[in-house]
């Protein structure tokens, strides 16, 4: 792999672990969508999905008849894809910097609040006033707990309000003991001081490299 290619696949990874950090430093937790969590990790991955079409462009004729506009097509090609996912994606939310006990007390505060009719059954609950259901999933890696929906005829307004409710109840939740944010700070760091050595040490061939790939 040449340094330009390096650049090209690590820097979106540092930024999100960094990101990762800074959201397991929070003082409470923090509550993200379905779709703006897949879209961070899309972005993520971006560099790596283009290290490929970067080594292997050059050598066809689309290259040559399009020059750097390959490049404008792949990237709306990908948002494209993207987007499409993330439209498909079962109702769901990503709380970071919790554990399931943790947001299984909040939603219970919240049940009594809005449902009285409100059940757990194991990990899942049934809000029927809401018109929601929903169950827990905890993440192995880091304070990541996930609410997924059940079926299909979910209430978009009841999800909405659930959304709410747990964003305003979440800012009052003790976090977690023990935090991951050691590791992805370390993981983010560790990522962007090599991609600035690589940037200082081959500051030549990258730039050499960035200005075949942008030529016509």
């Amino acid at each position: 792999m040449t340094p330009f290619l390096f650049e090209v696949a690590t820097i979106p990874f540092a930024l999100y672990f960094l990101a990762l950090a800074w959201l397991h430093c929070r003082n409470h937790p923090t509550l993200i969508t379905s779709r703006r969590d897949f879209v961070a990790m899309s972005v993520a991955a971006s560099g790596v999905l283009f290290v490929g079409p970067l080594q292997v462009l050059p050598g066809v004729s689309a290259w040559t008849t399009w020059g750097v506009g390959v490049w404008g097509l792949l990237v709306v090609f990908y948002v494209l894809i993207v987007a499409l996912i993330s439209a498909r994606l079962r109702p769901r939310f990503v709380v970071y910097n919790t554990t399931m006990e943790t947001l299984r007390r909040v939603i219970t505060t919240i049940a009594v609040e809005f449902d009285e009719d409100a059940r757990w059954s194991g990990d899942a609950m049934n809000m029927p006033g809401l018109g929601v259901q929903f169950y827990l999933d905890d993440s192995p890696c880091g304070r990541v707990t996930t609410v997924v929906s059940i079926g299909r005829d979910i209430s978009p307004s009841g999800w909405k309000r659930l959304r709410n409710a747990l964003d305003k109840e979440l800012e009052q939740a003790p976090r977690p003991p023990r935090r991951a944010w050691p590791a992805f700070l370390t993981a983010g760091l560790a990522l962007l001081a090599a991609d600035v050595f690589c940037f200082v040490y081959y500051y030549s061939q990258i730039c050499e490299a960035l200005a075949f790939y942008m030529s016509a």
